[in-house]
């Protein structure tokens, strides 16, 4: 009797266990976000620490080198500048799907190479705590490529980097990523472009990069440009910054997010349940021998 009350624990515990468990989705080892995950990004502009940058016209050098269009980086100035409280903007995402790996040409028409990736949909939100009359509430959707060198093609050769709004469209990247590759791949392509691109440096960090030009290595800036990209261990953008001469201009940093559990790997738990059912059928087979 004894016996198989105990055999009755161990399938309450079981079952308690699957209850609790989250089960990642089965979906493509780049991809680190899951299907429910919520996240929050601030985005603060240091309103005081652009009088150099205006006075360099360095939109305009960036422009002509890194060309954004609307999503340039005196954009965000123009945009909240009259905000001075920071956060000036709170960024949600709430994943709602993951859907099917796809391979195509992700960038057409700027990039027509082939690029296989996965997409993230979800609910999306613009919060301004002083200005709330301009928040927006929307659908979203972002692409999760598979390797260094498409993260490095869907950056634009990080152009993307010069611009927050333009870096905001890739707010995940692959969880394999190589930084160190990534970093060389892109000096390479920096030195086969030649000329004021050749004065850009850019070292890895074992979770992103940090981009350097010194001053006058952009034909007219006067101090240095400094920039900081890092995503955490699930591939999201964790924190971005530029900063000129030292002056943090703006900042995109990710707040809170959910869920923040444990997960169990979904190989793991199938060898562990699987460990666990066998233990149970030797039990069971002692038990109806008569524990001989």
């Amino acid at each position: 009797m004894r016996k198989t009350k105990r055999i009755s624990f161990v399938i309450l515990g079981i079952l308690l266990l699957i209850a609790f468990v989250r089960i990642p989705n089965v979906q493509g080892v780049y991809v680190g976000v899951q299907n429910g995950d919520k996240y929050e990004w601030l985005l603060n502009l240091h309103n005081r620490n652009w009088g150099t940058y205006f006075s360099d016209d360095l939109e305009t050098t960036l422009g002509n080198l890194v060309p954004l269009g609307a999503d340039n980086l005196t954009r965000v100035y123009n945009d909240l500048s009259p905000l001075p409280t920071q956060p000036q903007i709170i960024y949600f995402f709430n994943v709602t799907a993951i859907g099917s790996e796809q391979t195509g040409q992700l960038l057409s028409p700027e990039d027509n190479s082939t690029i296989t990736s996965t997409p993230v949909n979800g609910s999306a939100a613009y919060e301004l705590p002083e200005a709330p009359e301009f928040n927006s509430y929307f659908t979203d959707s972002v692409d999760i490529v598979n390797d260094t060198p498409s993260f490095l093609r869907q950056t634009m050769n990080l152009s993307k980097i010069y611009g927050v709004y333009a870096l905001m469209e890739i707010r995940f990247a692959p969880t394999t990523i190589n930084w160190s590759t990534l970093v060389s791949d892109f000096l390479g392509v920096m030195s086969s472009q030649g000329g004021w691109y050749n004065n850009i440096s850019a070292t890895a960090q074992s979770n992103g990069f940090l981009i350097g030009i010194p001053a006058w290595g952009f034909q007219n800036n006067s101090v240095p440009i400094n920039i900081t990209v890092a995503y955490n261990s699930r591939g999201v953008l964790s924190y971005y910054k530029f900063s000129y001469g030292g002056q943090m201009l703006v900042e995109f940093v990710l707040g809170h997010y959910s869920p923040q559990v444990f997960q169990i790997p979904y190989d793991l738990m199938i060898i562990g349940l699987a460990a666990i059912l066998l233990v149970e059928i030797i039990v069971f087979v002692y038990i109806r021998r008569g524990g001989r």
